[in-house]
């Protein structure tokens, strides 16, 4: 049996495109995440955006543009909290109901906090691990 994918309604290159600009427009101005991601990110916005891109295009699109490790990304940064997970996530969830109908935005989300909980387990896992080493 032949299985096709279908994409999400309204998804696309550049809906994408446009999706990972606003957000992070957002990220940028937030009180609690911009610090974090100007330090991490600095003048080298152009090229984060574009692994977003290609983050969300794989994630979305099954394009496999991306070719990263989100996990050991999130580990090199100074240690992230539930607080700094839900902030993303409520920017992201504002940002997603904007652009798209109701269903797609809820898968957006859907795979951000998917993400999320995996990342921010494996942070605390890793720190947990340093911790008991000294």
């Amino acid at each position: 049996m032949l299985v096709s994918f279908l994409k999400p309604d309204g998804v696309n290159e550049e809906s994408i495109s446009l999706l990972i600009d606003r957000f992070y427009t957002r990220v940028r101005k937030d009180e609690l995440l911009g610090p974090i991601f100007a330090d991490a990110v600095g003048d080298e916005w152009g090229p984060h955006l574009q692994t977003m891109r290609n983050f969300w295009s794989s994630l979305m699109l099954t394009s496999g543009r991306y070719k990263g490790n989100p996990m050991m990304v999130h580990l090199m940064l100074p240690r992230l909290g539930l607080q700094h997970f839900d902030r993303w996530l409520a920017i992201w969830k504002q940002t997603t109901s904007g652009l798209f109908p109701t269903e797609t935005a809820n898968l957006f989300v859907r795979k951000a906090e998917s993400m999320a909980e995996r990342i921010l387990a494996t942070v605390d896992q890793y720190h947990a691990s340093l911790s008991a080493t000294n």
